[in-house]
């Protein structure tokens, strides 16, 4: 019994460790890299182009510019790249930066989307040839900073008063750490 009472005592206080290290990472200042104020938006009032702000811990994105009918963009690219009937593609180009203390790579901490009107979120869509992509598995170094393009396939009707849509890839409160951001 005594080994039992043990190893359920070592799993409590791993666990409120645990909790306690991923709390005051929330809580902490950059590690590294420029302090960032934190911004509030929304879907109506999205972050505007060309502001950086911090969308998951020691991470900024800022949106840089957006291709809102990028067919003939991606089509130029690889002729093979058709969006479905009454879709088109939006080429949103943004930059990433590490500010933490350790090298990373932004799949292991972001996760971004296109937001229509209708509230449901579309994923990067997967095409060949993206001009410029932004490349988010390479290990970016402490204060580095990518810039590269994502493609989204949007119902063309969705495209107006679409956002990109950033967030931390793990979070204990989605709605505080979603990022709203302009992208028209």
């Amino acid at each position: 019994m005594n080994r039992v009472l043990r190893a359920s005592l070592a799993v409590g206080i791993t666990s409120v460790a645990l909790f306690a290290t991923v709390a005051e990472g929330e809580n902490s200042s950059s590690g590294g890299g420029s302090e960032t104020t934190a911004v509030a938006s929304s879907q109506a009032a999205p972050i505007p182009i060309g502001t950086a702000v911090e969308v998951a811990a020691d991470w900024d994105l800022k949106v840089n510019s957006a291709e809102l009918d990028a067919n003939a963009t991606m089509a130029a690219a690889n002729m093979f790249n058709t969006p479905q009937p009454g879709s088109q593609y939006v080429l949103v180009n943004v930059s990433v930066t590490n500010n933490s203390d350790q090298p990373e790579a932004p799949f292991t901490n972001l996760k971004l989307s296109l937001l229509p009107p209708s509230g449901v979120a579309i994923d990067s869509a997967f095409v060949a040839g993206v001009p410029g992509a932004l490349d988010t598995s390479a290990q970016m170094q402490p204060n580095a900073t990518a810039t590269g393009s994502v493609v989204f396939e949007v119902p063309s009707t969705d495209v107006p008063g679409s956002v990109l849509l950033g967030q931390s890839l793990f979070t204990l409160d989605t709605k505080k750490d979603q990022k709203f951001f302009a992208i028209q």
